[in-house]
């Protein structure tokens, strides 16, 4: 019940999310340079895998500690949560979090204070969520420092892992990152703006979140926006050569993505989030896989002209 308990407040089916973010970096790294240092970008998986596992579970317990409403209660008693199971299931994190923290020491170590800064960082926009006087889910600002922490953050991590010790990473190559990442943020923006959305029905959020500060109506229109965004970003930095031209491929899955989540905007529900998780994983998947393609027909390129 306990680890069951745990898999459940951790949300594990998020950290997929991690995985790709890794295979986005190693292809622009063997796109760009033919290198990746895998033993230090797969420790760092690692160590990010089990680090977002931990903020996730924080954020759910706090999430129940702090319910006050009739919605909230039921939604989490259906999942047979007690005092003496939490009790159990926190000591699980306790001991879980000791791995992730020698993984970062090793890394620091081997790699410089750079990861070390980038961890705490990622770590504390994580917990302070809901955490503090004035946790951000509480904010205007949240849904934006949320996207960045988790599609921004990470990568450069990854990226100064697998590249540090080649001598080749530099600060062009941590924003080329950033913007090839942008996709990506834009799209889980969006579904954070969305699920947000879907709870001012039922009266859950704080209303000084961005979405109750500006309306429903408004709410839809920067969810638009921000797909909108998304889809011209990809055309834009395949032809200015900072993604593989492949990439404009993903074009082709445009009228599938949009068809995703129309049933939400049609009606903004919980009943309809799903539509748009699943279009933001499309996108996501879609748009990874084919880095990853243009990355092995650079490399195979690269092999044949030598």
């Amino acid at each position: 019940m306990d680890w069951k308990l745990f898999r459940e407040l951790s949300n594990v089916k998020s950290t997929l999310l991690d995985v790709f973010l890794m295979v986005l970096v190693i292809s622009y790294s063997y796109a760009k340079f033919m290198t990746f240092d895998f033993v230090n970008g797969l420790l760092g998986l690692l160590a990010v895998v089990i680090f977002h596992m931990i903020i996730n579970f924080h954020n759910n317990y706090n999430i129940y500690r702090s319910a006050d409403k009739n919605v909230l209660r039921n939604k989490i008693n259906d999942m047979g949560i007690n005092r003496e199971s939490l009790s159990h299931a926190k000591r699980m994190v306790y001991v879980l979090a000791f791995i992730p923290i020698v993984i970062t020491a090793y890394l620091v170590y081997m790699t410089g204070w750079f990861i070390l800064v980038v961890a705490i960082l990622g770590i504390v926009l994580g917990l302070l969520y809901t955490s503090g006087p004035k946790p951000l889910n509480k904010t205007v600002v949240g849904e934006v420092v949320m996207a960045i922490a988790t599609t921004v953050i990470v990568p450069m991590a990854f990226i100064y892992l697998g590249l540090a010790n080649s001598g080749k990473i530099d600060s062009s190559t941590i924003i080329d990152i950033i913007v090839i990442c942008l996709p990506n943020t834009f799209a889980v923006f969006s579904t954070i703006i969305a699920q947000n959305v879907s709870e001012l029905e039922t009266g859950s959020t704080s209303s000084n979140t961005l979405v109750e500060k500006i309306g429903q109506h408004n709410s839809l229109s920067l969810f638009k926006a921000s797909w909108a965004l998304a889809f011209l970003l990809v055309p834009i930095m395949a032809l200015m050569h900072v993604i593989p031209y492949v990439t404009l491929l993903l074009i082709l899955f445009y009228p599938g993505i949009w068809d995703n989540f129309r049933p939400f905007l049609k009606e903004p529900s919980a009943k309809n989030l799903n539509s748009v998780l699943l279009a933001t994983i499309r996108l996501s998947v879609s748009y990874v896989g084919l880095l990853a393609v243009g990355a092995v027909i650079t490399v195979i390129i690269g092999l044949i002209s030598k």
